[in-house]
């Protein structure tokens, strides 16, 4: 790290820690030159003090500091690092009562290369504790004690979550577990053997961090680290109290509010951590809101260079539209993926960022990792320096080196390369969310009418698979059932939604309900989403979809969409308009031996002077996703001058007839047929209609695309993932 980067805060220091009185001026002196940015004359001006006066100590520490600043971290020779350990030590032989010193001189030993050196941290901080018995101080006995308690939780890092061969003459080696999976899992589960710890470290960690509280309610950092503390122990809900503490001491800290939706997103709340991180943004400064709000880290590399180019008004509509887009259902009043997505970034801030070194726990390689894929299933330490994280979902392992007395965690092997294929195949994966862990499938059929005025009548069918979302859950009668549907523009904002409530129905022999929704668009594109909750065991279903709505003008023949049912009958025998049937909703899957029943609109026909139009008709039913096996169908109803399906090969039936039939004020005529498919196939279906006007020759074609199975559609499996 770049000396430049250290010197405010050396500077800082500099400022608030000098005294005042007898000799003060020189000092003074000393840290207006500091202020002004002229660190060499500064340096002269205190030498020349200590020259007059070398049992100075607080002349020592200034000294030492601005030593300091001049070093890069990381030098192999460096004069400036020299002199700034020999001040800091002078300072501390000639004051050793004063906490201040030893500090200093534990954040130098610290940032050291040398474990030797680092080691002795720990040692330093304790010569401060002591020193406070003697001079106490209250600023810098919170400080003390938050020092403390990090190096204590450092050494769990090294010591927590270990793992030893079960034979104890083996050696441990796990470089070949890497290479394929099926060697990892007879590692872990025949190979290694986990070793209890005392928990000594967690126990000093979190009786320092609780003395720091008392002494200072409203401290941020020993909050969040004891926040990470419980999680470690699985303590997430006691973090919850803890952390609204937090924010009645320090009710405008952004920090304080993101360490609550962070407690309360583990603890599985996600309504309250939804509240909490707008709470959160609203009051952060600049510096701690921009990593919550750049998208490039759970992105592949080319669209994150896209990102980092575009301006900042893009990048806030494509962050709107991101998280909208990615959200599990939008029935609920909770977006758990965003949440989880700002918890793991409050998560890393307070494990792996390092206030004395200057880096971010999110901008560390186990930072990195943990923002894109979460909690790893498998987490060990071996030989106090090796961590290894396994997702079993996706089978992604890393590796990470831990120094002694250093806690930046780096990618060890092959691991930094691994990352970047992994994030090429899945940039993020969102598999410890309960909901989207479970989410099933709503297969959904979509069918567009002529509305009025300027919108297009949307009907929208949907197949929850209710059996399989309860599995294992008894008794589910009296449950709220949630359904609907909803649209959103091409910004993310919603636009319409048919939502109801209900007492969970009872599912069909195969395990499916059917639910239908009505809306009304303009012409544009959207996003559909047909959605069902069941609240009280949170589980749920979705289908997403684009939804490109078309206009229906006054002028040449034209189609609706071809209607797939289970059952359909007109009201009356008036009905001339799709509405004018009852329907039984159908997602677009039938079981063998099922009917199919078919209903579409003829738009602006030729009429004779009594208002009747003449075509031709063309119904087509096609096996697209199967062997091809030959079969059969046969009209049930619907048409009363229908000759039945003729067969066009093994793998087409077609029905071709004339009609007639008086054509309404809005121009539109409805027809429908009902079809059973004798010994058809499991597979997939093409249903086409072509209308050709015999007056005009004007031809007009939609099709439809259906399943037949016995099984409802199979779960997604890349719900979890962000491709």
């Amino acid at each position: 790290m770049a000396s430049v980067m250290r010197r405010p805060l050396l500077l800082g220091l500099l400022a608030t820690g000098l005294p005042s009185g007898l000799g003060a001026q020189t000092l003074d002196e000393v840290r207006r030159l500091a202020a002004a940015g002229d660190t060499l004359a500064a340096i002269t001006a205190v030498e020349a003090l200590l020259k007059r006066n070398r049992r100075d100590a607080e002349a020592q520490w200034v000294a030492g500091l601005l030593h300091l600043s001049q070093h890069v971290p990381g030098a192999k020779v460096s004069r400036a690092r020299r002199k700034a350990e020999e001040h800091l030590k002078y300072a501390t032989r000639f004051e050793p009562d004063s906490a201040k010193y030893w500090l200093s001189l534990a954040d130098l030993f610290r940032a050291d290369d040398l474990v030797t050196l680092r080691v002795q941290v720990a040692g330093l901080v304790e010569h401060a504790a002591q020193a406070l018995t003697i001079a106490p101080s209250d600023s810098l006995t919170v400080e003390v004690g938050y020092r403390a308690a990090r190096l204590e939780w450092e050494r769990h890092e090294h010591f927590g979550r270990r793992y030893a061969p079960f034979d104890a003459g083996a050696p441990l080696s796990i470089p070949h577990v890497f290479a394929e999976w099926k060697y990892w899992e007879a590692f872990f589960e025949r190979g290694v053997r986990e070793v209890p710890v005392s928990g000594q470290q967690l126990m000093n960690a979190e009786g320092a961090l609780w003395q720091v509280l008392r002494a200072n309610p409203g401290d941020v950092r020993a909050t969040g680290l004891l926040v990470v503390l419980m999680g470690e122990t699985y303590r997430w809900e006691e973090t919850i109290p803890l952390a609204r503490r937090l924010v009645r001491a320090v009710p405008d800290s952004g920090r304080a509010w993101a360490l609550l939706g962070l407690a309360c997103a583990r603890a599985g709340r996600w309504t309250d951590a939804t509240a909490a991180f707008d709470g959160a943004f609203q009051r952060m400064a600049p510096h701690e809101l921009a990593p919550y709000r750049d998208l490039g880290r759970i992105m592949r590399r080319a669209d994150r260079l896209r990102w980092d180019a575009a301006p900042d008004t893009s990048r806030s509509r494509l962050d709107s539209l991101f998280w909208q887009v990615a959200r599990p259902l939008a029935l609920t009043d909770r977006n758990e993926l965003q949440a989880e997505f700002y918890a793991r970034l409050t998560y890393v801030e307070h494990r792996w960022s390092d206030p004395w070194l200057r880096f971010r726990g999110h901008d560390t390689d186990i930072g990195s990792v943990y923002v894109a894929y979460g909690p790893p299933n498998v987490w060990m330490v071996f030989d106090r320096q090796r961590i290894v994280w396994v997702y079993q979902p996706s089978r992604y392992r890393f590796q990470f080196s831990l120094a002694p007395g250093y806690t930046r965690a780096r990618f060890a092997a092959s691991s930094r390369e691994g990352l970047r294929v992994a994030q090429e195949e899945n940039p993020a994966r969102f598999d410890n969310v309960p909901l989207l862990r479970t989410l099933d499938t709503v297969l959904v059929q979509v069918a567009q009418f002529r509305g009025t005025g300027d919108t297009t009548a949307v009907v929208i069918f949907g197949a929850v698979p209710l059996t399989r979302i309860v599995e294992g859950t008894s008794p589910i009668a009296g449950l709220e059932f949630t359904s609907g549907a909803v649209v959103t523009d091409s910004l993310g904002r919603e636009l319409q939604r048919d939502r109801r409530s209900e007492l969970v129905p009872e599912a069909g022999p195969d395990g499916v309900v059917h639910r239908s929704w009505r809306l009304g668009l303009v012409p544009g594109a959207y996003l559909l989403r047909a959605e069902a909750h069941l609240p009280t065991l949170d589980r749920g279903a979705r289908g997403m979809e684009p939804l490109t709505i078309r206009g229906y003008p006054a002028g040449p023949l034209a189609l609706s969409d071809v209607l797939a049912a289970a059952r359909l009958q007109p009201r009356d025998s008036l009905a001339r308009r799709w509405r004018d049937f009852f329907v039984e909703p159908n997602g677009g899957r039938f079981l063998p031996g099922d009917s199919l029943a078919l209903l579409w609109e003829i738009y602006d026909p030729a009429t004779d002077t009594s208002g009747v139009a003449h075509f031709d008709v063309q119904l087509r039913i096609t096996i697209d996703a199967i062997e091809r096996r030959s079969f059969a169908a046969q009209i049930v109803g619907g048409l009363g001058d229908a000759m039945g399906l003729s067969a066009q090969g093994d793998d087409r039936v077609s029905l071709d007839y004339e009609r007639q039939a008086t054509v309404g004020p809005d121009g539109a005529v409805a027809e429908f047929v009902t079809v059973a498919l004798r010994d058809a196939p499991e597979g997939w279906y093409t249903v086409g209609v072509t209308v050709r006007d015999r007056a005009t020759g004007a031809v007009a074609t939609r099709e439809r695309v259906i399943v037949v199975s016995r099984d409802p559609p199979a779960r997604r499996a890349d719900y979890t993932t962000f491709r």
